[in-house]
């Protein structure tokens, strides 16, 4: 039994002391706003959001992202106010061009895939400890 357990210790203390466990670090963090509703009146749905998030977004945010239920509004490109239920994908990076790249092509294969006129980007420079 117990040496099963001492490998597991050193595996864990090794995994711990690599990953600068408690110091600050510098990220950017991204916001992408999906919003769910498609011009023609119907809704993206909770199957189609998570199709899109396994098959686009997670190639682009392999280390990770937290998605999360937003309510939004917005003013359309004909002048209406438009309010949707939204889905959020925040994720921490390291902001490089090809990064930024990515990230503009999530967002121009949802508007893509689900005819929307936008997807709001926000991108702000964060510290961070885990």
């Amino acid at each position: 039994m117990h040496r099963k357990i001492i490998p597991a210790i050193l595996i864990i203390a090794a995994i711990v002391t690599s990953c600068s466990a408690g110091k600050t670090m510098k990220f950017t963090k991204t916001e992408l706003f999906f919003g769910l509703s498609v011009p023609d009146g119907t809704k993206v749905t909770a199957q189609q959001f998570q199709a899109f998030s396994d098959t686009v977004i997670a190639k682009s945010f392999s280390e990770g992202s937290t998605i999360f239920d937003a309510k939004g509004q917005w003013l359309g490109n004909n002048g209406v106010l438009v309010s949707e239920d939204t889905k959020v994908v925040m994720v921490l990076n390291k902001m490089t061009p090809e990064t930024s790249r990515k990230i503009d092509e999530i967002r121009e294969k949802y508007k893509k895939y689900f005819k929307q006129e936008a997807v709001l980007r926000i991108d702000a420079k964060v510290k961070g400890a885990f």
